[in-house]
């Protein structure tokens, strides 16, 4: 099981990269092309519009995430049935949620006069509710430890979005077209994925009827998963806002322009980490506390050299790789430059630790300590954006992470694999 889960790691760190990297590569492309078609308005528009597909993971509710922890689990010690129906309950609720998401629109917009979404908004409404129950499939492949299928499929949406763009350009298509271009793509990739992992592999197709106890556990888990992100969400999903708000629009275009980078770097630290996630549920289902003792250390170790190296790179190239990708000088700071090092190295201490206590099932002292760092962010921001400007703001998160999350994250993880063997 050792060298299975190993193997298992790597396979799928290497097949997320290279879907991070195929996504980035058509960022390069997709971008400038929809610019140059658009317009600036246009472009302006549809930016916001496709802007909103980050939500398709919110909007699922940890069904989906519920099943990285449950089913390995569940295969560990042989639950085939309970599996079954862990995976029904996760598509029937995923499916229920967007019925009634749509109705409640249709009611909204009937009964309470609420303005009907402009085209490429209601394109991106639509589309992501349709989206929650497919969107299963990602959680699904990774829970059965084949998340480099899971990548396959990512790195297939990004080709379609890329060809729908492509021939609308061609084409001459509008900005509803072209935000359609985006979610079309994705919900033909999720819907593929969907059918594929149900087709080859039976022993997790749902029953027809879900099993109460299966549904309760689901959302039990789901529910407090999605707390997670929400909690760790509002330590850095505000910071926009906070900086338009305070320091005007010309400091916001650089929090945007650094913010983008960020998440850009610890996606790709993500891509490495996330398959620890269902490995260590299947390690602490089956006892062995030392392998995941080794792998905690290992994976820190490596996402230390990875998030130091990258943001080495930023520091040091950062700037002319800016002005050449934007065609313009924001006058990104050096200053700039080392907190978005620093945010990349602090944000990403806490993916391995985390994925440990997720699969743990150590879920709510996880939401405490985010929400506490969370709170005290949005006053330090204050402060340092008074003082410091856009650098104060973007120091306070990783600072925050360095001296109260990921101790805190540590010490837990490690007190869940310290149990002899």
């Amino acid at each position: 099981m050792t060298k299975s889960r190993n193997y298992n790691i790597l396979r799928t760190s290497g097949a997320g990269v290279l879907q991070r990297l195929a996504q980035l590569l058509s960022s390069l492309i997709t971008l400038p092309l929809v610019l140059h078609s658009l317009g600036l308005a246009g472009f302006g528009v549809w930016g916001a519009a496709t802007s909103l597909a980050w939500l398709s993971g919110l909007l699922t509710m940890g069904f989906g995430s519920a099943l990285i922890t449950l089913l390995p689990r569940g295969l560990a010690l042989g639950e085939t049935e309970a599996n079954r129906g862990y995976v029904t309950a996760a598509l029937h609720g995923g499916a229920a949620l967007a019925v009634l998401l749509l109705l409640g629109g249709v009611v909204a917009i009937w009964l309470g006069g609420a303005p009907l979404p402009r085209g490429p908004f209601l394109v991106a409404s639509v589309s992501l509710i349709l989206n929650i129950p497919l969107s299963v499939s990602f959680e699904l492949w990774f829970a059965l430890h084949k998340g480099h299928v899971a990548a396959f499929w990512g790195t297939v949406q990004t080709l379609l979005s890329l060809i729908f763009i492509v021939l609308g350009a061609v084409a001459g298509a509008g900005v509803t077209a072209m935000t359609a271009a985006i979610y079309g793509a994705m919900l033909l990739g999720n819907a593929g994925s969907l059918a594929h992992v149900l087709y080859r592999n039976h022993h997790v197709r749902p029953h027809r009827r879900v099993q109460k106890q299966a549904m309760r556990t689901v959302l039990r888990q789901g529910g407090l998963l999605f707390a997670v992100i929400i909690a760790a969400s509002c330590a850095t999903a505000f910071d926009n806002v906070m900086v338009l708000a305070w320091l005007g629009p010309a400091a916001s275009a650089r929090m945007a322009i650094a913010m983008r980078v960020c998440v850009t770097a610890t996606g790709m630290v993500g891509a490495v980490t996330q398959p620890f996630w269902p490995s260590f549920a299947d390690a602490l289902a089956a006892h062995d506390h030392g392998w995941a003792r080794r792998m905690l250390k290992a994976g820190m170790a490596a996402v230390l050299v990875l998030s130091i190296g990258g943001s080495g790179l930023i520091v040091a190239f950062g700037a002319p790789v800016l002005r050449w990708w934007l065609h313009q000088d924001l006058h990104i700071s050096p200053g700039l430059l080392w907190a978005m090092a620093a945010w990349i190295v602090g944000m990403t201490l806490t993916h391995v630790p985390g994925a440990l206590l997720n699969a743990a099932l150590k879920l709510k002292p996880q939401i405490v300590v985010l929400a506490v760092a969370a709170i005290m962010g949005f006053a330090l921001k204050y402060m340092a954006a008074r003082s410091f400007g856009v650098v104060g703001i973007v120091l306070v998160t990783p600072a925050l992470w360095l001296v109260l999350v990921a101790p805190a994250f540590l010490w837990m993880a490690w007190r869940a694999v310290k149990q002899p063997d």
